[in-house]
Formats: C-alpha cells, structure tokens, sequence
C-alpha cells in the first residue's frame, strides 16, 4: 500500500463526508416533493364540518360543534361554539373563540342599538365589546377574542379546540 499525504487524506475525508451528508438529506428532500396530502390525526380536534358550508355567509356566524377530548383514560364530550367571521381585507375565514378576554365570560351578539355603535358581540358580565372581527373596541378586554387555526381535511374543517391562539392589541 502506498502512502498518502495529508492534502490527498483531507480531500478524500471530505468528499466521504459530503457523500453522508447528501445521502442523509435525499429523502427528506424527497419528502417535501411528495404531492400527497399528509394525513393529521383529527381525533381530538372539534369537526366544525364541510368547508363549503361554513364559506356560506351571512357572516359573522355561529358555528356549534362536539369534540371528544381524552385527558389521561377519560373521555368526554365538550359542546361548545365559534364564531366565523370572513376577513374582507385579507380574504381569510376566522375562527374566534367567544370566551371575553377580560375574565372568561362568554361573549354573545350584541343587541341591535349596540350594532348601531359598531358592536357585534358583547360580553355582559363587565361590558367586553368587540367588533365583527372580534376586535376589542370597548370595555375592560386587554385584547382581541383568540382564535383558532382550522385544519382543513377531506374537505372538512377541524379546530384544537383547548388551544386557542392569543391576538395582541389592534393597532
């Protein structure tokens, strides 16, 4: 066997290394290529059903669902509701929590003398007003209702329904 020189040594290393590197990263850039939609485990998310129906105005809307939640070995279902809403400016669907920011309460539609004022939903434990978009716009409420982020599969929209993401403070 012959000798090699330290230049020969580290010009081979490196191409063996950079051979591993790629064959490491292939298939997850293979991955990402594939065209198939990824199945999401939706079983413990609340089906607010066909995404049709729920693009179908007049909004803002009430949408009630049931949602199986499992906490350790027990199962129950949970009812509740959202609220849709369709973003005009942004062209998107959202999903809003009705729980008032403020305490908890729930927020429900505001009267017709409080629409008049730009209102739609209102919470009547402390006065929580919030706009279509579920903009704080009086009241003691820090911020905005949370939202949720849909999951949209087989054509169907599914929301994680213990977590709701926090809006900051319209500005």
């Amino acid at each position: 066997m012959g000798e090699i020189n330290r230049r020969e040594f580290l010009k081979n290393a490196s191409k063996s290394t950079l051979g591993l590197v790629t064959l490491s990263i292939l298939p997850l850039g293979l991955a990402a290529c594939n065209d198939k939609e990824q199945k999401m485990d939706t079983s413990a998310m609340a089906n607010l059903g066909p995404l049709s129906e729920i693009e179908k105005g007049p909004f803002p809307k009430k949408v009630e669902y049931v949602a199986s939640i499992k906490d350790a070995w027990v199962t129950t279902e949970q009812k509740g509701f959202v609220y849709v809403a369709k973003d005009e400016e942004k062209q998107e669907l959202l999903f809003m929590s009705p729980i008032c920011t403020h305490l908890g309460c729930s927020a429900g539609y505001a009267d017709e003398q409080q629409k008049t004022e730009g209102m739609t939903f209102y919470c009547p434990c402390h006065g929580g007003q919030y706009d279509e978009l579920g903009n704080n716009i009086g009241g003691p409420p820090p911020r905005p209702l949370d939202i949720f982020q849909p999951i949209i599969q087989e054509g169907d929209v599914y929301i994680a329904v213990l977590s709701p993401v926090e809006r900051s403070r319209k500005s």
